[in-house]
């Protein structure tokens, strides 16, 4: 499967550019030329990378980078015009894994974006538990449901790699607070418990009866295998 990329960029010939650039390297091309519809892309698509301009008309793109980051771990790669230091450490600080400037080389930044999804290309896993529907690669944190991959967001996933960790005990909601959100996240059981929804939601059955996230009322949660 060809990995996803979500061009962010309102300039309609620099998106024709990006666009034909990556489609010639055999990439999917998602697009969208607001931080709006930049971030339902995101949302929906879930792409590997995203390459992102900085100055969009309903909004900026460093902020956009932010909101995806708290999300995901996909690479994003700003393509803009702002070219100062100043911009590009802020560019980094919200969470960029690379920089790149206007005018740009397309073979350039094709061969950047190849590298980027290189590094990132999971490794032949060496830990994988089997379950009745589920595969879970341990070493790569990828969850595949009758042989899909599941989409997770960040949180989601350190989540669940956590029940998964203390597989058949009892995980208390600090416990889990502290291991996801950190000791000075914003966060408390109501927002663990919208959390644990949406995962029973993808990997369970039946999400109303849960077969591996269990709670133990009064005291947490539990990732049960037989």
């Amino acid at each position: 499967m060809h990995e996803k990329i979500l061009i962010v960029e309102d300039d309609i010939d620099i998106m024709e550019v990006l666009s034909l650039s990556m489609a010639s390297a055999h990439y999917t091309v998602i697009k969208a030329t607001t931080f709006q519809e930049g971030w339902q892309n995101f949302l929906q698509q879930q792409p590997d990378l995203i390459l992102l301009d900085v100055n969009l008309p309903d909004g900026n793109g460093f902020a956009l980078a932010k909101k995806i980051r708290e999300q995901s771990d996909a690479i994003i790669i700003f393509v803009t015009v702002n070219h100062l230091i100043d911009q590009k450490l802020e560019g980094f600080a919200v969470g960029a894994d690379d920089y790149v400037t206007k005018p740009f080389i397309p073979k350039e930044l094709v061969a950047r974006v190849q590298a980027h999804l290189k590094r990132k290309a999971p490794t032949q896993p060496s830990n994988i538990l089997e379950l009745e529907h589920l595969k879970i690669h341990i070493d790569e944190k990828m969850v595949y449901k009758n042989g899909e991959p599941i989409s997770l967001f960040t949180k989601e996933r350190k989540l669940l790699f956590f029940l998964i960790e203390h597989a058949n005990k009892i995980v208390s909601v600090e416990q889990l607070i502290d291991h996801v959100w950190g000791y000075d996240g914003i966060a408390d059981s109501k927002t663990v418990s919208v959390h644990i929804s949406t995962l029973r939601r993808k990997i369970e059955d039946t999400p109303s009866t849960p077969q591996y996230i269990q709670t133990v009322r009064g005291f947490g949660y539990q990732f049960h295998i037989k």
